[in-house]
This record gives C-alpha cells, structure tokens and sequence, in this order.
C-alpha cells in the first residue's frame, strides 16, 4: 500500500492558460505607447521657453517608489508562465502642465516558490520530490497622472494610468531522491516579454519645496496575454504604493 505525503514552502506558482496573444501586436503596441510618451515629451520641451538652459530643468523629477505590484508571465516554452513581485521602483518625470504630468520608470523583481512531495512506498522506503521555481524580471513602467482636484489646499488627488511591458526569465527544476540517490527529471527555463495595464488614484502632498510624497491605490490591474481580462488569481487587483519625488522646479504649482 502506497501513501502520499505533501508538504509546501511558499505560494505555488500559477501556470496561466496555454492561449498567447500574438507576440508582434503586443511589440507593436509596446513601440506605439513609447513612441507616444517621446512625442508628449518632445512637444512638451520644444513648447517652453528657451532664454535660460534651467528652465527645462524645473519641470523634471525623480524619485522612488515602493510598491506591492506584482506581474504575470507568460512564455511560449516551457514552463509556462509565473509571477514577478517588485518592491521599489526608480523613476524619472516631466510636467506637461500644472495638472498633467507622465514618468518612466525601472524595477528589477523576483520570484522563488519551492515544494516538496514524500512518496511512501513502503514502510522503510520514501521518495522525496521536490520543485524549484525561480524567477527574474525587469519592468519598464510608463505612467501618465492628471491632477483631478485640491481637496485641501495643499493636498492633490489625481488619476494614474500605467502601462509595464516587463522582460523576465523562469527556470523550474524537478528531482527525485530514493535514499542517498538524486536525479533531476525536469529542468527547463523560458523567457520572453510580457506586458500590463494598471489604473488607480493617488494623493499627493508637497513636504517641502523640493520634495513631494504621493500613495497610490491601483484597483485595475490587466495583463495583454489575457486580452485585459479582470484577474481572477494573483497578483490581485489592489496594489499599492507610496513615494517620494525630488522636484527640480522651487516654485510651487498651487
């Protein structure tokens, strides 16, 4: 009589369903939304004034974010798919006007899962499986924010939009142990590009001249390979993140 016995470290990682969404509409709408920003970006200088070389330089940003944002894979080969979790994201940004403003950003996320099987197949004789999933990814978001209204005089609240494509690698390895013996059954890795929408509000609040703070709520959250279908599974819909950005510009806005 045989027995099974499961243990498991960690979330396991979900595999998405095999339909790929055809791999040159998701570059081509990839090039069209950079393309895009560069446009905004190029009006945007091309339309202040150019007395002084500092003047450009009040309307850009940086800062640095962390956040709960979480992405789905998916590959073409196996395995499959998996997630990608971030934790901080670097950005740089330009004020199109007092309400308008778009940045870039970069992320670097990871994803470990492991899990082990115990196979009883006889009273002294056990086989241990066990998976290993690691994941890689960089993340490129490109965001667009409009001041919506000044609840308080200070204090903004304003909508977000934000496109990732992301470019990750999966590698997941399977082995058998019987006794002091170990064989690797699985050992495969995938890569590819992926690529997400995300819709939310923030606030935003000025802490000094050159410093702002900002949190945001996404509560969209869609990837392409899903042809923008609501996620039902991780990461769910929800993410958050709070910031904080250094203003070239002295002169407030508002």
């Amino acid at each position: 009589m045989c027995l099974y016995i499961g243990f498991s470290m960690f979330r396991e990682t979900y595999l998405v369903p095999s339909t790929y969404e055809n791999k040159h509409l998701l570059v081509k709408t990839l090039l069209l939304s950079l393309l895009l920003l560069l446009s905004a970006l190029a009006a945007a200088v091309q339309a202040q004034p150019t007395a002084k070389d500092t003047t450009e330089a009040k309307r850009f940003y940086i800062g640095a974010t962390a956040t709960t944002m979480g992405y789905n894979v998916k590959y073409r080969e196996e395995p499959k798919g998996g997630d990608i979790h971030t934790r901080g994201v670097l950005n740089m940004g330009y004020r199109l006007s007092k309400r308008a403003r778009v940045q870039v950003g970069v992320s670097y996320g990871t994803a470990n899962t492991y899990n082990d099987v115990v196979y009883v197949e006889a009273e002294d004789k056990l086989i241990f499986y066990d998976e290993v999933s690691r994941s890689r990814g960089i993340a490129v978001p490109i965001t667009g924010e409009y001041i919506l209204l000044y609840p308080f005089r200070r204090l903004q609240l304003y909508g977000t939009a934000m496109l990732t494509p992301v470019y990750s690698t999966t590698r997941v390895k399977k082995t058998e142990r019987r006794e002091e013996e170990s064989t690797v059954t699985y050992d495969e890795q995938a890569s590819g590009f992926s690529a997400s929408l995300s819709a939310g509000f923030g606030l935003g609040y000025p802490v000094s001249k050159r410093l702002d703070a900002y949190f945001n709520y996404y509560m969209i959250s869609r990837d392409f390979h899903r042809n923008l279908r609501r996620r039902d599974e991780y990461p769910y819909p929800g993410s958050l993140a709070i910031g904080l950005n250094y203003n070239f510009n002295l002169k407030r806005e508002k």
